[in-house]
């Protein structure tokens, strides 16, 4: 483990993150987890777009996720958005929301490439609410293997950049896909043991990775798209990330599996997330 990148990744969560539900049996056929590797991208978070993020979060939250305080929650500076954020042993889980409609449309004019207007008006234009940052294993712009939109946000450091896939930002049928640097890579622990072992001034950060309902791990993520077109370059590079999977089908809905459902339950959140979590 490199302990130096890691206290920076975790220092930089804690800058960013710190500044009626349905249980029963899982149908085992219902998806099947992946086994298809790309060498280069994996995922380091996801994002779910929400008008409102109280009653999403509220519903997480009652069936046993334990969210970062909204007080200690990051607001995304010059792009007019934050989040509400659940952390787990291997990535996170963003509920992103308009902060401030003002900054996000004159965001917009600046970067007229992004396409954070048209996500943030999902339920009006039909656009797929589900955004995932990818991170490379050995940083290297050259192996992003897609078109890329190149952009730079106020609450970012300076001389680094974020790289969007410019064919999402087209096809809003599509997840939006974007590529981070390293800097800002969510840490990440084997288990339960090593966050605990992990030092640090203050233990606090460490409460959100615990969750009551015992999620540790983001085993796979299966995201359906409406009228999805399966052959773009970008769709294509998703379905061979190892755990995640791009459907074509009638709705937009997320399903996150925890710890390869080894509890057997399963809570329907939608509507009002269209997210189905598996324990």
């Amino acid at each position: 483990m490199n302990i130096s990148k890691h206290i920076l990744a975790l220092a930089l969560v804690l800058i960013f993150s710190l500044s009626s539900c349905k249980d029963g049996k899982t149908d085992k056929k219902a998806f099947k987890i992946s086994e298809s590797i790309s060498t280069d991208l994996k995922v380091d978070h996801f994002n779910i777009w929400v008008e409102n993020p109280e009653k999403p979060k509220k519903l997480l939250n009652d069936i046993g996720f334990t969210s970062v305080p909204d007080s200690l929650s990051m607001v995304h500076s010059g792009q007019g958005t934050s989040g509400r954020y659940f952390h787990f042993l291997n990535g996170y889980l963003e509920l992103i929301f308009v902060y401030d409609q003002n900054e996000l449309e004159k965001n917009n004019e600046k970067n007229k490439a992004l396409d954070f207007t048209k996500r943030a008006n999902f339920q009006n234009n039909g656009a797929s609410p589900f955004s995932i940052a990818l991170k490379l294993k050995e940083y290297d712009l050259g192996k992003i293997p897609f078109e890329k939109v190149k952009y730079h946000q106020d609450w970012m450091e300076e001389n680094v950049n974020i790289y969007s896939a410019k064919n999402s930002k087209i096809n809003l049928n599509e997840p939006s896909i974007f590529v981070i640097y390293p800097e800002i890579e969510s840490g990440t622990f084997e288990s339960l043991t090593e966050l605990e072992s992990f030092p640090s001034e203050d233990d606090s950060w460490k409460e959100f990775y615990k969750h009551p309902n015992g999620a540790q791990k983001i085993t796979a993520i299966k995201i359906t798209s409406n009228g999805l077109n399966l052959n773009t370059k970008t769709v294509k590079v998703l379905n061979e990330i190892k755990n995640l999977t791009v459907i074509s089908g009638t709705e937009h809905v997320m399903e996150l599996y925890f710890d390869s459902n080894i509890q057997g339950k399963s809570f329907d959140l939608r509507p009002e997330l269209p997210l189905i979590i598996y324990l």
